[in-house]
């Protein structure tokens, strides 16, 4: 079954379960846009059990408990303080567990094999987007120029170990909100860093760094609110 498939059955036979629930007592304070969220947000949560995919676990928990904290009287929370709560935990589920991230695909001659959250990339000018979620992308660029990597709601590792940079050097370019990017760059590379933050931290390694005097230049730009980034030299 695919996975969409998955999602949209959880939600209708949610949906039926909240549509009686609201009849009793206790959902006396609910409506029909609450009954609505409910489900999908529960429907979300038994999507990404299975796919482990950990931010669409903890954070429609998060939604949920402030959907719930009134009519159910439960301690207030801040909404921020809940999805902050929400994101880290997202965070440090997937870095801890990515190794066991995967899923089972079937092949046309009824092979089966494990495909995890790994990407290898042949590209001199790579994209790449992560949102409620974890991966882990391998740059094979001959001759990397320019780069961009956005994050929402996730956690993305970036490999540069196996890729050329151009003689003219190379931009790197991340937009991270919500989430988390490590970068693993050769320890010869010559690596200028200028991200602005909000809310967020920036970490460089430079003291394990051993930079070539005329190398050419990777250039790291970009924004990050409410996350972290991290440039590790290997």
């Amino acid at each position: 079954m695919k996975n969409k498939n998955w999602f949209w059955g959880f939600f209708f036979i949610l949906l039926a379960v909240f549509v009686i629930g609201s009849q009793t007592d206790s959902f006396g304070e609910i409506g029909v846009m609450t009954i609505l969220a409910t489900a999908l947000l529960a429907a979300l949560v038994f999507h990404s059990l299975f796919t482990r995919n950990y931010f669409g676990i903890f954070l429609p928990f998060a939604f949920l408990y402030m959907i719930y904290s009134e009519p159910l009287e439960l301690i207030y929370i801040s909404p921020w303080l809940l999805v902050i709560t929400a994101m880290l935990l997202s965070i440090g589920f997937s870095i801890l567990f990515s190794s066991y991230h995967s899923k089972v695909v079937c092949l046309n001659k009824g092979h089966i094999h494990h495909e995890n959250d790994r990407e290898d990339m042949d590209d001199n000018n790579p994209y790449a987007k992560v949102n409620f979620g974890s991966s882990s992308k391998y740059l094979h660029a001959d001759c990397l120029k320019t780069a961009r990597f956005v994050v929402s709601f996730g956690a993305l590792q970036v490999y540069f170990d196996q890729a050329q940079l151009s003689p003219d050097g190379a931009e790197i370019v991340l937009d991270c909100s919500f989430g988390a990017i490590e970068l693993f760059v050769p320890k010869h590379w010559r690596v200028l860093e200028s991200i602005n933050t909000t809310l967020a931290g920036v970490e460089n390694n430079t003291r394990y760094s051993s930079s070539i005097e005329n190398a050419p230049v990777l250039t790291i730009k970009g924004n990050v609110q409410f996350g972290g980034i991290e440039i590790k030299y290997i």
